[in-house]
């Protein structure tokens, strides 16, 4: 019998509302970057959703920052 034994390199992380995503979906940034961001989606008519980790660390879905770069 063999077996695979496949390396993760994934970890979860829990957004604000409680369920648990992939880390590959977040971007980790800092208040002052988080504000820029902010900003300029604010003056494209769109919103970020911040998310807090629990050591006070933010953090928004990449998926929504990749749209602002657009």
């Amino acid at each position: 019998m063999e077996t695979m034994d496949y390396k993760r390199d994934w970890h979860l992380i829990r957004n604000d509302n409680g369920e648990w995503i992939s880390d590959d979906n977040a971007i980790f940034v800092s208040k002052v970057i988080l504000r820029i961001w902010q900003s300029k989606a604010a003056r494209m008519g769109k919103t970020l959703s911040v998310q807090h980790g629990p050591d006070g660390s933010l953090w928004c879905y990449k998926h929504e920052l990749e749209t602002l770069k657009q």
